[in-house]
């Protein structure tokens, strides 16, 4: 029992590890996208027709990415750190396991 408790933990560390993996991954993938609309914004002629429709899109799209990086940045980040914690770290007394 003791053995299939741990690899139940272990599985749970592992697939912890593969979200925090996941999580950091697309904050590093909306960071970057932010960076090329910049550049894509710095790059605009605003006498150009095309250029200003280009310019009022990238920065629509500017702010929904620090949206997101706001959100990723508070509340996902909590609730994943407090998964962690939970998950990783649990201690089961009775069987002596502790993560």
């Amino acid at each position: 029992m003791i053995d299939k408790k741990y690899s139940l933990y272990q599985t749970c560390k592992g697939k912890v590890g593969a979200i925090q993996e996941a999580y950091d991954a697309l904050v590093d993938a909306v960071e970057d996208y932010k960076a090329l609309l910049t550049t894509l914004v710095e790059a605009c002629d605003e006498q150009d027709e095309y250029d200003r429709h280009l310019l009022v899109v990238a920065n629509l799209q500017r702010n929904t990415a620090n949206g997101l990086l706001g959100t990723l940045d508070t509340d996902l980040h909590d609730d994943l750190t407090r998964l962690s914690d939970r998950v990783i770290r649990f201690k089961h007394l009775e069987d002596g396991i502790f993560l």
